[in-house]
This record gives structure tokens, C-alpha cells and sequence, in this order.
């Protein structure tokens, strides 16, 4: 063996290792020129997968044809070349790269997750398709009526992935395939709305509703401007009907829950009632629609503290039920860390040179809301309620199917010591420690 066959050799060894190990700049060192030289060479192949783990998928591209002719069933780099394609746009070619890669070795991993892939942009591919036919329809009135049904039955049969209140097009998906009635959800169906509730961030509360929501007129009481009426249409609801007193039809302003931050939208509460038929808003309280429309499914999402008359509301709810209807509601609890719903709202903002953090945090303000003015916020916005009262109060109008504490984050809860355990229990003595944990409370209940 030539001295030079033993250092490549040398180098291919280190080089593979470090292609392993994950240092990019090492095996392109040992193993770029060992390829350049010898495209067959097995240091093609991981040099190759090094950059495929680098995200550098493109640097395999005078690569892989050329190995693949010598090692046509080479798994390793059938994934790769099937990768390269889909980087390239041509998911013809990695879906006969991908599939060759599975004939050979059926169990393959990444072979598998990579197929999993082309399947998902294939079934995307379509779903944009039937999307732009809807889009472009409601422009081009040439479009006739059985295009837009063939594109809104084509998506009825596509499932969306688990998390589609993230991704704009499966949250349009999941509005055609998580709806009863085709015909009923194209007269709803607006693609900027889904995407402005998807980028707002006000597709994730309706989503893991989905089960409670799908089929079902949906009351959303306290619902501010309306922002969560779209996403309850992707999850399924047949209508939505928002009420809010403080609520303002004209205005354009809206919290993006995804930055905190409020902004502007393209369109009024107004607007989108003038464009979707089955989203009513309303300025008014749940009083006002007693006797005059029932629903089957009622939602509260943070909004049971607020209640000042809360018993009177749920009073309401009773009446605006359906037989066999359901209230769902998120409550915020007072009683947990951040219950006072003023800043620091978690321990990772806690600015402890701020008086103003200082003053409310670690439970301070369980035991200063007495000492505080009548006009003040955890006065005028915050009911207070213990955690037991709100579950009697539920269990006189409704028959709870679910009650759920759900804890602070760890961050929180490695805060709360025995000193401020014993701290709040001299001004609440019958306390538990879960109430204090508890951040807030899921709750379906079914009408008597």
C-alpha cells in the first residue's frame, strides 16, 4: 500500500468519525478531497451525510448521482439523494429515491421519517391547490360551483397535522375537514382570516377544544373582539356568536397573542361579520341573549375571574344551553402565582430592583389586596374566587364531567417556600398548598 492510499485511508477513518460526530469543518477537510478524487469512495457517502446533518443538503448535489450510479442501492445515500430532491422541488424523483431506500431496508428510520415527508408535501401540494381554486374563485365568478365544491371535498378527506393552529395552510385544512357540512363551511371560508388567526395566535384554545366544539353552535362569552371566531370554524364549530360588553365592532386594534403586543388588523369585528355569515358579534352581556338563542357549547377562556357577578353569568349560561349542552372555561386562578394578572406575570421577568414586581409577586398580592384602594385593579377586574367556590358554583347549574388543576411551571413552584407558605396562610388559614400551585383550572361541565 502506496503512502499516500494509507493517509487517505488515515483521513477517511478520522474524517468519518467526525462526520459522525457531527464536526462539519473536519470532514469536509478529510473527506472533501478524498470524493473530489474518488466520487465512489465510501468518503463520498458520509462526507455527504455530514452535510445533510449540517442542513448544507444542497453541497451533495455533484455528489450523489454520480455515487448512486456505482451503489444504485446504497440506503444511506438513496436518503440523502431522496433529501436533495426535495430541497430541489422534484418530489418525483425523492419519492422513487425514498422508496428504493425502503425496498432495501424496510425498518430504515430515516428512510421512513423521509418518506413521511414527501407524503406530507404531496398531500400540501394538493391542499394549495384546492386552496388557490377557492381563493381565486371568489375573484373570477367563472369559477362555477362544483370547482369550489370538488377543492373543498378534496380537503374534507385530508387530515391536518396534530398542531395545525400554527401552519396557516393546515389550519385551512382543518377548517374543511374538521366541518359537518361542506356546502355551510364554503359560505364561511375566507383564506386571509385563517391566516390572520393562525399569525395572532387564536387557533390554539379552539384546537384542543376540537371535541367539544365540532358540529356545535359556540357561544364564546367575554370573547374581547372576536379574535378566536375563526379559529372555532377551523376546529368545527357550525357558527360562533361572541359577547362582550366592553367589546368595540368598529375598532381594528387586537392582541397578538403570539408577541404580547397589540396591533392592528386588516378588518374590523364589523367587517368580518359583513363577509362570514355564521360569526356574530355582539356588545352585550350573556343576559341580553337569554330567551332568544341557545347554543351548544359555551366558552370562557380567562374570563371566569373577571366575573364580578358571576353567579348571575353562569345563572345566564344555564338558560342559553341546548339540552345536553356544554360550558367549558379556563379559569385563571387568583390564588396561584401570577393570579394578580399584573406584571411580573412569570419569574423569568422578574425584575427584583422593580418595587412594582416586588409588590406583587411570590404571593405577595394575596396578602395585600385588603390594604389596597377600592378602585384598584384586583378590586375593579378580579372576582377573587377560591378554587372551591368556583367548582360549588359550577356544580349548582351544571354536572362537572372534568375538573383539572393545572400547576405553575416549575419556575414558579421552586419559588414558593414554607416562609411564604406560613406568610399566606396568616391571611387565608384554610389555603392548601394546591391551590397555591394551581395556575388554572380546565373545566366541561354539562347542562342539568
Amino acid at each position: 500500500m502506496s503512502t499516500l492510499e494509507i493517509n487517505q485511508l488515515d483521513n477517511f477513518e478520522q474524517g468519518k468519525q467526525a462526520a459522525l460526530a457531527g464536526e462539519i469543518d473536519l470532514a469536509r477537510e478529510l473527506l472533501r478531497p478524498i470524493a473530489d478524487l474518488n466520487p465512489f469512495h465510501p468518503a463520498t457517502y458520509f462526507l455527504c451525510y455530514a452535510e445533510s446533518k449540517n442542513g448544507s443538503i444542497l453541497n451533495c448535489d455533484k455528489y450523489a448521482l454520480t455515487f448512486i450510479s456505482r451503489h444504485p442501492h446504497h440506503v444511506g445515500m438513496r436518503i440523502i439523494s431522496a433529501m436533495l430532491n426535495i430541497a430541489k422541488g422534484d418530489i418525483d424523483q425523492a419519492e422513487k429515491d425514498i422508496k428504493i431506500a425502503i425496498k432495501c431496508n424496510p425498518e430504515h428510520k430515516r428512510a421512513l421519517k423521509v418518506f413521511d415527508q414527501v407524503k406530507l408535501i404531496r398531500i400540501e401540494n394538493n391542499a394549495r391547490e384546492a386552496i388557490e381554486i377557492l381563493d381565486t374563485s371568489r375573484s373570477h365568478p367563472a369559477f362555477s360551483k362544483l370547482s369550489r365544491s370538488k377543492a373543498a371535498k378534496q380537503l374534507k378527506k385530508i387530515e391536518p397535522l396534530e398542531d395545525w393552529d400554527n401552519h396557516e395552510l393546515q389550519a385551512k385544512i382543518a377548517f374543511f375537514h374538521n366541518c359537518t357540512n361542506i356546502r355551510h363551511a364554503l359560505k364561511n371560508f375566507d383564506s386571509d382570516l385563517i391566516t390572520s388567526a393562525v399569525e395572532l395566535g387564536y387557533c390554539s384554545w379552539p384546537r384542543k377544544l376540537h371535541k367539544y366544539v365540532q358540529g356545535c353552535n359556540v357561544l364564546d362569552v367575554g370573547c374581547g373582539f372576536g379574535g378566536y371566531a375563526m379559529g372555532y370554524l377551523c376546529a368545527g364549530a357550525n357558527s360562533y356568536t361572541g359577547v362582550d360588553p366592553a367589546m368595540s365592532l368598529d375598532s381594528r386594534r387586537v392582541r397578538n397573542k403570539r408577541i404580547r403586543k397589540w396591533v392592528n388588523a386588516p378588518m374590523s369585528g364589523q367587517d368580518i361579520m359583513d363577509l362570514i355569515p355564521d360569526i356574530d358579534l355582539r356588545q352585550c352581556s350573556t343576559r341580553d341573549l337569554v330567551g332568544i338563542k341557545t347554543f351548544d357549547t359555551v366558552c370562557l377562556h380567562n374570563v371566569t375571574e373577571h366575573l364580578l357577578e358571576i353567579e348571575g353569568v353562569f345563572e345566564d349560561i344555564a338558560g342559553l344551553l341546548t339540552k345536553g349542552g356544554k360550558i367549558i372555561f379556563l379559569h385563571h386562578n387568583f390564588y396561584g402565582w401570577s393570579g394578580h394578572h399584573m406584571p411580573p406575570h412569570n419569574p423569568s421577568v422578574l425584575d427584583e430592583g422593580n418595587p412594582d414586581h416586588l409588590k406583587f409577586c411570590d404571593w405577595n398580592h394575596i396578602n395585600i389586596v385588603r390594604h389596597l384602594p377600592h378602585d384598584h385593579y384586583l378590586h375593579t377586574h378580579l372576582n377573587r374566587i377560591r378554587i372551591d367556590e368556583l367548582r360549588a358554583l359550577t356544580r349548582k347549574y351544571f354536572n362537572i364531567e372534568t375538573w383539572e388543576l393545572q400547576p405553575s411551571h416549575s419556575n414558579v413552584l421552586e419559588r414558593l417556600t414554607p416562609e411564604i407558605e406560613t406568610r399566606v396562610r396568616e391571611e387565608i388559614p384554610d389555603i392548601t398548598l394546591d391551590e397555591m400551585k394551581a395556575n388554572v383550572v380546565f373545566c366541561v361541565a354539562y347542562a342539568k
